[in-house]
């Protein structure tokens, strides 16, 4: 079924979207285990301003979108700047998802482990995940973690920040040059399901991204880290192995050159780390 924005119905659209734009939210929201995405056309537009206009169809009059562009023109604006407050206010959103993750996973597994969470023999004992996969605790407890903030992290971003950030967006780098190219959600499935991901390699794909609206003009970068027992000690940067283009660095190293020098670590209980 299609859907036309057309007239006062567009341009009230797009003001929700500059609304939505200035409000902030500080607390992770606490769910189960099921996950929706909206994928109407008002998430489109809360993704990225650009689309309240792409979306409205060949059927709107030039006044209407005139309009919503002065709006989307507005909504840039604001997202054209990360000051310090906008910044504490998506750290500590991300700071919650990372909590709420570690917990909810947890308390999948209320008797797989002596106590509430896994010790570091058990954290490299081997089990079986969703996918049938056999991987250690440590592997499957840092991937089920790592979903659920992420699907926390959509859900409280689309509220604080629409438009302006991107999560697990990948990029090609060239580290000689500096540029960065994004890589498509298509073209990274299209390669893994011919078999061709070593075509990936090289590429950089952070959890979270903020930016001003172009995935490409980047404000700060983070990644969630979920160790899995010593949970008091700071995770390291995951280091390049020999044979990678980028061995002898680190994935943070790289964030750095790519994407500037505002880069951070999420990890639940410690908060942010740089």
């Amino acid at each position: 079924m299609s859907i036309h924005l057309v007239g006062p119905r567009l341009v009230a659209l797009c003001a929700l979207v500059l609304q939505a734009a200035c409000t902030t939210t500080t607390t992770g929201t606490q769910r189960g285990d099921g996950y929706s995405y909206d994928n109407s056309v008002s998430a489109a537009c809360r993704q990225n301003p650009a689309n309240c206009i792409a979306l409205s169809g060949r059927e709107a009059a030039f006044e209407p979108i005139r309009q919503a562009g002065t709006a989307v023109a507005s909504v840039a604006a604001v997202l054209a700047a990360l000051d310090d407050a906008t910044r504490t206010s998506i750290e500590q959103v991300l700071e919650d998802c990372a909590d709420l993750a570690r917990s909810e996973v947890l308390l999948r597994y209320p008797k797989a482990f002596k106590g509430p969470a896994p010790n570091a023999d058990e954290c490299n004992q081997w089990t079986v995940d969703a996918q049938h996969r056999r991987v250690t605790w440590a592997m499957r407890l840092g991937t089920e973690m790592h979903e659920v903030a992420r699907q926390c992290a959509e859900e409280e971003l689309s509220k604080l920040r629409p438009g302006g950030f991107s999560l697990e967006q990948r990029y090609r780098y060239d580290s000689r040059t500096g540029r960065k190219k994004l890589v498509s959600t298509a073209e990274e499935r299209a390669l893994g399901e011919s078999g061709n991901q070593g075509e990936l390699k090289g590429t950089l794909k952070p959890d979270v991204v903020i930016h001003s609206g172009d995935p490409l003009d980047v404000q700060a970068i983070y990644d969630f880290k979920f160790p899995c027992a010593n949970t008091d000690v700071v995770p390291r940067w995951a280091e390049y192995p020999e044979g990678h283009p980028y061995f002898g660095s680190n994935q943070g190293d790289l964030y750095k050159m790519a994407f500037g020098p505002n880069v951070a670590r999420i990890i639940p209980r410690l908060g942010v780390i740089r």
